[in-house]
């Protein structure tokens, strides 16, 4: 258990060194040679901050160690701005808060989360709870295990049995918020989802529910408005795009055109005076722009756009609200500016003074007074602080890690280039602290996914990120490549990526390595390849995809190695959509395209050792993966580590089991990429 007095001391070893605070001294930290790998490897003690409509409280997550070693997590709710500790709610082991939502000053609604290594969100279980801020009344109002238990509340009931997540409150928190649920099938088998989406109001006090929405498709998402689910859009299990929209609660769906919706529509908000729609989106598949139109999509008028990248984030005032900036990320994260209200003028000071960073305003109270600032850069991964909007004074709240010092850690140059396929592409060079920046041993990293994610520049932008800081932090320079049918960049780029897993995506990586090299950043005779998930597939495929000679060594944690395996076993292909992804994407049903894809069918051409990391439940990439292509490679006479560790999922999530695969790693690298580059 954390007790009150430990989570005061937390607090205050996280806030010792606040980055965005005027009074604040720099603080000094001990000079090491190296990071000690526990340090990349640990998570960070507090989650991010969700403030009260009031602003006189934030919702934090607080996470501990058991002796058995399975975290434990607590919901925190701290009194502002003296963090005074009000009260914790006890999570299961393992099990996290996730959707934290406030729905009025002193009442709460979150979801359950699982662990997951490689996840931006932990995965989520699908209950849904309730608690007041001091830690009374706790109800479940979602949950299929616990629909009959003396916690959950009756009208649960009156749900179908399904998958629920939280999808947004009224503009001015009433104590309701509003629920999205996936129905299971009636008939069980081996698809996840029965063809319907709802959207409920659900009354976080009294339990009870009202249907407001439903449309005849599996995970669709709904613009609510007034209380009434106005848009609903979403795939169909052909991976085709649909937006529908009804004028009132009494209507009936209508689609809206192929003309209206073209290659990417999504809509996002309805103005204060239900007059106008607010959405993301291109017709022509280009970088998705923020868009003001009418209801029905017509008279469409572009209010941001970036013409390499889609928009980040639309930064909006409190009820009436109103967009006042948007954020892409062309490099390094920058702001389109839409109007000169008090918020833009405030995030416009803090921007500027912290250049170093990106800041952003995660949470503004509902009258305006006081908003929660996170700041990030690419080495930092995340500062909190309290801004008063009316004093224009700063107060640091604490960071995400506060033992990395940014002086230790490797720079991110954010780099454009032309592919030899005629696109340009993206991508950042992470460049090992106090070296040369030239002719140095380099490893290639690739994203997950692989279609959808894409690399960012700081350091709180994923996974990829974190590994790159590592090897920076032994002498090794990172490229990372935003290869076609990466997110980020439109519908025409993602749909890009389609069958493309084995051939254009690794050019594009080669593309970018090549960049590198022609700049003098790389010494090309000492390169690895590495990466998780799809970057798994990767490490697994560019040894028999690139010429020879250009790898001196792999890392492929939880990577494919038979595209069989995974139309097989799987868990991507329980539901529709799912196997029509790996059918359009990975080939499934096309046998000459597996085989040709297939690293398992090449073992042949693999020419490089290769490290091979699996957690042995991971259900989205099977460890079988791992097993058969380490078999194969050894039966071939192909030098071959394997590390595998039991409760670990789709790659390691465990601190311990990181450590271990870090310093694993790091012998591997020496032995076959050779030292990385000495300090000058």
């Amino acid at each position: 258990m954390l007790k009150h007095a430990c989570l005061v001391v937390l607090i205050a070893a996280a806030t010792a060194a606040p980055v965005v605070a005027d009074e604040a001294k720099p603080i000094t930290l001990p000079k090491v040679t190296v990071i000690p790998e526990v340090d990349f490897a640990k998570h960070p003690p507090l989650g991010p901050p969700v403030l009260s409509p009031d602003g006189q409280h934030i919702a934090v997550t607080v996470k501990t160690e058991e002796n058995g070693g399975d975290n434990k997590y607590q919901l925190a709710i701290l009194h502002l701005p003296d963090l005074k500790y009000v009260s914790r709610l006890d999570m299961a082991a393992t099990f996290l808060p996730i959707d934290v939502t406030w729905v009025d000053n002193k009442r709460l609604v979150l979801g359950t989360g699982k662990e997951t290594a490689f996840a931006e969100q932990p995965a989520a279980t699908g209950d849904i709870l309730a608690v007041d801020f001091d830690g009374k009344n706790k109800r479940m109002l979602y949950s299929d295990r616990s629909r009959g238990s003396s916690q959950a509340a009756m009208n649960i009931l009156k749900m179908p049995i399904g998958f629920g997540s939280i999808s947004g409150t009224p503009d001015k928190a009433d104590s309701h918020f509003y629920l999205t649920v996936n129905p299971a099938p009636e008939r069980g088998g081996s698809d996840a989802q029965a063809n319907k989406t709802l959207v409920f109001d659900v009354d976080a006090v009294s339990g009870s529910v009202k249907e407001i929405g439903a449309i005849n498709a599996d995970g669709y998402d709904f613009l609510v408005h007034d209380g009434v689910a106005r848009y609903a859009w979403g795939q169909d299990n052909n991976l085709k795009d649909h937006v529908y929209y009804r004028a009132a609660a009494d209507k009936d769906w209508t689609e809206l055109p192929a003309s209206v919706v073209g290659k990417q529509f999504q809509p996002y908000a309805i103005s204060a005076d239900g007059a106008k729609l607010y959405s993301i989106g291109n017709p022509d598949g280009g970088p998705g722009q923020f868009v003001v139109s009418n209801l029905d999509g017509s008279e469409r008028k572009v209010l941001a756009s970036n013409p390499r990248v889609s928009v980040r984030r639309v930064y909006w005032s409190p009820a009436p609200r109103a967009p006042y900036a948007v954020s892409f990320e062309d490099g390094r994260t920058s702001m389109t500016w839409l109007d000169d209200s008090k918020y833009a003028q405030a995030l416009k000071a803090l921007n500027a003074k912290f250049a170093d960073h990106f800041v952003g305003f995660s949470d503004i109270s509902e009258d305006g007074s006081v908003a929660l600032v996170g700041a990030a850069s690419d080495r930092d991964p995340g500062t909190y602080a309290m801004f008063d909007l009316k004093t224009n004074a700063i107060r640091p709240l604490y960071q995400s890690k506060p033992w990395f010092n940014p002086e230790q850690l490797g720079e991110r140059k954010p780099f454009w280039f032309k592919a030899s396929s005629g696109t340009e592409l993206g991508g950042y060079l992470t460049l090992p602290p106090g070296r040369a920046a030239k002719n140095l041993p380099t490893v290639l990293i690739a994203h997950g996914g692989p279609m959808g994610p894409n690399d960012g520049w700081s350091l709180a932008s994923g996974w990829e990120n974190s590994e790159a800081q590592f090897l920076a932090s032994r002498g090794y320079a990172v490229v990372q490549v935003n290869y076609r049918g990466s997110g980020g960049r439109g519908a025409n780029f993602y749909d890009a990526g389609y069958r493309q897993m084995g051939t254009g995506m690794m050019q594009d990586m080669l593309d970018g390595l090549n960049w590198a090299i022609d700049k003098g950043y790389v010494d090309k005779s000492r390169v690895c390849v590495y990466g998780a998930s799809y970057g798994g597939y990767t490490a697994f495929f560019q040894p028999v995809y690139a010429p020879q000679g250009t790898f001196k060594c792999s890392v492929a944690i939880a990577g494919v190695s038979d595209i069989r395996i995974q139309a097989e076993r799987s868990d991507t292909r329980r539901s529709r959509g799912g196997r029509n992804f790996l059918r359009e994407a990975w080939g499934m049903g096309d046998e000459a395209y597996i085989k040709a894809n297939s690293a398992i069918d090449h073992v042949d051409k693999f020419n490089v050792p290769v490290l091979i990391v699996h957690g042995e439940d991971d259900r989205r990439v099977p460890v079988k993966n791992a097993e058969e292509m380490r078999d194969a490679l050894q039966k071939a006479g192909k030098p071959v580590e394997y590390m595998t560790r039991p409760k670990e999922g789709h790659g390691f999530f465990k601190e311990d089991n990181n450590t271990e695969r870090y310093r694993i790693t790091e012998a591997f690298l020496l032995k076959y990429l050779g030292p990385g580059a000495s300090k000058q």
